[in-house]
């Protein structure tokens, strides 16, 4: 048996959803590593069974080649299937994703989206590596080491009026 080649993909959009599902509540962080397992299952084989099962089934019908997962806590995951790609284009409620199924029932052929990497070893399963986050941190700590006492002596004089300046 031939094995079935798919590219993983996202949108932008769905990228910063995903991204803002963590910072918006507990549920949304649960269904939110619920989405990142199917993503990692898929890129590890695109018929993965488990997978297969969460498909709701139910008004894919509307868009071309659609798969809708099903992330429970009222949330579904949606999918478009573009030649050689599975296309993450759009994550939220059951009601947000049905009114974006019927506001995309002409999507175009041409999806503009980002392959999504592999998981690494050393992260946690299904999170995907580098996000915006990480290199905010990365450029703060850079920041930081170089601010020594004497500059934060003059940002924050206030805090040292009583003491004495350092005589270099």
């Amino acid at each position: 048996m031939k094995r079935v080649t798919l590219e993983i993909h996202q949108t932008r959009r769905f990228s910063k959803q995903l991204q803002a599902m963590y910072k918006a509540g507990k549920n949304e962080r649960i269904v939110a590593g619920r989405a990142e397992r199917i993503l990692a299952d898929l890129q590890a084989d695109p018929l993965h069974e488990e997978t297969e099962c969460r498909r709701t089934h139910y008004g894919e019908h509307r868009l071309r080649d659609c798969r809708k997962y099903d992330l429970s806590c009222g949330f579904r995951l949606i999918g478009l299937k573009r030649d050689r790609r599975l296309v993450f284009s759009y994550i939220g409620s059951h009601d947000d994703c049905q009114r974006w199924i019927e506001n995309n029932r002409e999507y175009k052929e041409e999806i503009e989206s980002t392959p999504i990497p592999m998981p690494c070893s050393e992260n946690r399963p299904g999170i995907l590596p580098l996000t915006a986050e990480t290199e905010i941190d990365e450029y703060e700590e850079e920041l930081m080491a170089r601010i020594d006492e004497q500059m934060l002596r003059e940002i924050f004089a206030g805090f040292y009026k009583n003491s004495k300046p350092n005589a270099d």
